[in-house]
């Protein structure tokens, strides 16, 4: 089964965090695949000209508010990391080193590192807090982790990832896009869920 659904995220992402722990078991409903795409959002923001949204108090108070509250109707832990945005560039790079040897860990990797900072409220800036915080994913190891920071492999795909964003039209994370249509934010995976119904 090829991948039918881009989902763009990032791992300093409130929101990306709902989504990741949803996104591929509602896929597989409709018989669908995932290609997990890990964006730097610094970047694609930069290249827009878009100010992120916790940069801006008014923003950042409501989005503590409606995080929560997200959290809580998706039957998920939430808390945020006392440093916010949360240092991920590490935790971005190991990504895409673990996605190039085996996807199906990549992806239970995020899910684990978005668990940690968003539903524990956990720093995975470094190697041993990214080592702790996979303790229970098999594969993911303090060595592989390590070598990511020096990954030029790694370090490509998330470049090459930001501009694969950009034509795709994406404005914020998560971000999905199905046969064309996009999808901004873990408040529509419904709205994708009944495309993916409809066939």
């Amino acid at each position: 089964m090829s991948p039918s659904i881009r989902f763009y995220f990032d791992f300093n992402s409130t929101f990306s965090y709902i989504a990741a722990q949803q996104i591929d078991d509602l896929a597989a409903r409709h018989n669908h695949d995932v290609d997990w795409i890990a964006v730097s959002l610094a970047h694609l923001f930069k290249e827009q000209g878009i100010t992120p949204p916790p940069l801006i108090p008014e923003k950042f108070k409501y989005l503590a508010v409606d995080f929560a509250r997200s959290c809580a109707f998706a039957n998920l832990p939430s808390k945020l990391p006392e440093s916010f945005p949360p240092p991920v560039k590490l935790a971005r790079l190991a990504f895409w080193r673990l996605k190039a040897k085996d996807d199906a860990l990549a992806r239970a990797y995020a899910k684990a590192v978005t668990r940690a900072v968003f539903g524990e409220g956990r720093s995975v800036g470094t190697v041993a807090e990214i080592t702790k915080a996979c303790r229970t994913v098999p594969g993911v190891t303090e060595a592989e982790i390590s070598a990511a920071a020096e990954d030029k492999a790694a370090k490509q795909a998330v470049l090459s990832a930001v501009d694969t964003a950009k034509a795709d039209g994406m404005i914020g994370a998560p971000f999905l896009v199905f046969k064309g249509e996009p999808f901004w934010g873990a408040d529509r995976l419904d709205q994708l869920e009944r495309r993916l119904a409809e066939g």
